[in-house]
């Protein structure tokens, strides 16, 4: 049996690569809420990394750029609120040490063909029109032109790399899914030893050490899953991840959209994830994490890849339930050839055709200030 000490520097690769922050360098996001009256408050807020002191001159110029820009109000965002035509505006920063770390810009609209001009320089076909206390808004992504030819090639590159990596995990994390299935008894310490970084103190002193074969295999799973997480991070000398770069590519959208409604949709919106409270709205757009996340199952189950970079989040603060992830039912497949995953993956990285909802309003009522949500 090996001791804990030599267990521990076997889990130092991956703790380098779990440090670094998965949430992309900018994080932009779009909220669109609509009124009772047809009105609309929409509101963007771009995050901008602390780069956490890497020396990457590429990246330190690009975020340097959106925070000029940002504070300038020259970025992409000022000019499609200019377009909205809005009857009131706030724009709000957040600064840690001098520095810019996020910019909020919220807006009311009453005319509905101010989204249209509002996404006028995106590939996005955006209606939202009123008809006898009916909404309807529609938007029909077109082809993304947001990529320059180099960064198309160097997507290409990587869907092609990356695919070989995504097999090559799927067939380790595969293989200790079948170990357990005949040592049930050894899961509580290989999953244990796997997500050491993500349990409580009293819960990661507790682990059994591992034999010499399991932990070769959980260091095999843990060299396969950083090339799998790689695409989430900003390399040496680059100023994007590849991530990033895929949704420069695939990905129509400028940020990822909420939509917020005053009510329940009127029939089962088009092409938008639901949430449980049946009237906030998700648009995603396709991109290679994105693509990955979708196939979710269906090799393997659960996905420790995946549940990584998920417990990642920013809002993240409880350490991971050992116990329920051990009582997970566990399920493997047949490991994919890296042309089979490439060809999942590309099927995936489409967005849908229409996106389309509709939805009652009131054009007499007062929207009050609750219902508005300024929230800076």
């Amino acid at each position: 049996m090996l001791s804990r000490k030599l267990r521990l520097l076997a889990s130092c690769a991956l703790a380098l690569v779990l440090f670094a922050c998965f949430e992309p360098p900018v994080l932009e996001t779009l909220d669109l809420r609509f009124l009772r009256d047809g009105s609309f408050v929409v509101t963007s807020t771009v995050e901008v990394s602390d780069e956490k002191g890497e020396a990457n001159p590429a990246l330190t110029r690009r975020l340097a750029q959106v925070r000029q820009e940002l504070e300038e109000g020259t970025d992409p965002w000022g000019r499609r609120f200019a377009s909205l035509e809005p009857v009131a505006e706030r724009f709000a920063w957040e600064k840690q040490l001098g520095a810019l770390r996020r910019g909020t810009r919220a807006a009311i609209a009453t005319e509905p063909a101010g989204l249209h001009a509002f996404f006028g320089d995106t590939s996005l076909n955006v209606s939202y029109e009123i008809r006898d206390g009916v909404a309807e808004l529609a938007i029909a992504p077109g082809s993304p032109a947001r990529a320059s030819r180099s960064q198309r090639d160097e997507v290409e590159r990587t869907l092609d790399a990356w695919s070989g990596h995504v097999a090559a995990y799927l067939k380790e994390a595969g293989d200790l899914w079948t170990y357990l299935d005949e040592r049930p008894d050894r899961a509580h310490s290989c999953l244990g030893t796997l997500f050491e970084d993500l349990l409580a103190d009293e819960v990661r002193e507790k682990l059994e050490p591992l034999t010499e074969d399991e932990l070769e295999r959980i260091d095999l799973l843990r060299q396969a899953m950083e090339q799998v997480m790689a695409v989430l991070l900003v390399s040496e000398g680059a100023d994007h991840s590849p991530d990033e770069l895929s949704h420069l590519v695939y990905d129509p959208f400028p940020a990822r959209l909420t939509v917020r409604l005053p009510g329940r949709p009127l029939e089962a919106p088009e092409g938008f994830a639901i949430d449980p409270d049946g009237k906030t709205l998700v648009a995603t757009g396709p991109g290679l994490w994105q693509a990955l996340q979708s196939l979710e199952g269906r090799w393997l189950a659960p996905d420790p890849a995946l549940l990584y970079v998920q417990r990642d989040g920013r809002d993240q603060k409880e350490p991971l339930d050992l116990d329920t992830l051990v009582a997970l039912a566990r399920r493997s497949e047949p490991a994919p050839y890296a042309d089979e995953v490439r060809e999942a993956l590309e099927d995936r990285l489409h967005p849908e055709p229409l996106y389309r909802v509709t939805f009652a309003v009131q054009p007499d009522a007062e929207p009050t200030a609750a219902e508005i949500g300024w929230s800076f």
